[in-house]
C-alpha cells in the first residue's frame, strides 16, 4: 500500500488548481453562454449583457449627435451672458474698491 504523505503545501497546490480550473470552467460557460445567446435569443442576450445591434447604435449615435448641436447652438448665447456677467462683476468691483483720496 503507497502512502501519501499531505502537507500544507500539497493541500494549498491542491486548493490553487482546482480554483483555477473551477475559474476557466466558468469563463469558459460564459462567453460560450453568450455566443449560443446571441446567435438563437438575441433579445435574451440584450436583457442579459447590454448587447444592442448596429441599427440601434447607428440610433443612439445619431440622438448623442442632436443633443450636441443643440448645445453647440446654445453656446453663444451661453459665452454673451458670461460676459455681461463678467463686466458687472468689474462694474461692481470697482464701486465696491475705495479710491484713493486726490490731494
Amino acid at each position: 500500500m503507497k502512502q501519501i504523505k499531505i502537507t500544507g503545501k500539497t493541500v494549498i497546490k491542491i486548493a490553487f488548481l482546482s480554483f483555477s480550473v473551477f475559474v476557466l470552467i466558468g469563463i469558459g460557460i460564459h462567453f460560450f453562454g453568450y455566443r449560443v445567446a446571441i446567435r438563437f435569443n438575441p433579445e435574451m442576450a440584450k436583457e442579459l449583457g447590454g448587447v444592442i445591434s448596429r441599427k440601434e447604435m447607428d440610433e443612439l449615435e445619431a440622438n448623442y449627435q442632436d443633443k450636441i448641436q443643440t448645445i453647440k447652438a446654445q453656446l453663444p448665447i451661453i459665452e454673451n451672458k458670461i460676459a455681461t456677467l463678467r463686466s458687472l462683476k468689474d462694474q461692481l468691483t470697482e464701486l465696491s474698491t475705495p479710491s484713493p483720496e486726490k490731494k
